[in-house]
């Protein structure tokens, strides 16, 4: 199953591009309709309040279009909080910013490792395992 992850993440990687995993941040009205169905997707760092300046907070993307935490787009995550942290104006507070890099950091760990699926073929993929532990499990009752 390892080899055959591999292989499909692989192939993933083919077939989409970066253009379009970028394509998604650029467009307001997209970005505002994925925050309203999937608003966990989205993390937000907070400006600085400083009177008569824009305090709006500044999202961050960590799943693609369909809803799936996705390691590429929390990479891009990761270099937008670095040129943010490069950025000498004083907008954003540092601690919080390195707060969040860490964050995003742990999380394109760990979902690096695993190959996004949309829930409807997660739950495909736990009904083919229970049935082939059920067989596995009958082969060792009747070996016996």
């Amino acid at each position: 199953m390892e080899v055959l992850e591999e292989l499909i993440r692989s192939a993933a990687a083919h077939l989409v591009s970066d253009d379009d995993t970028l394509e998604y941040l650029k467009s307001k009205d997209l970005r505002d309709r994925l925050y309203g169905k999937f608003p966990e997707c989205f993390t937000c760092i907070k400006r600085l309040g400083r009177i008569g300046r824009n305090t709006a907070p500044y999202m961050l993307p960590l799943c693609n279009r369909a809803g799936i935490t996705d390691p590429k787009v929390i990479s891009i995550s990761i270099k937008a909080i670095q040129k943010l942290m490069n950025d000498s104006s004083g907008t954003y507070d540092i601690n919080d910013l390195k707060t969040i890099l860490a964050s995003l950091e742990r999380k394109r760990a760990v979902y690096s490792k695993d190959v996004p699926k949309p829930p409807s073929q997660a739950g495909r993929k736990a009904v083919v395992t229970r049935m082939f532990n059920n067989v596995k499990n009958h082969l060792m009752i009747t070996r016996k």
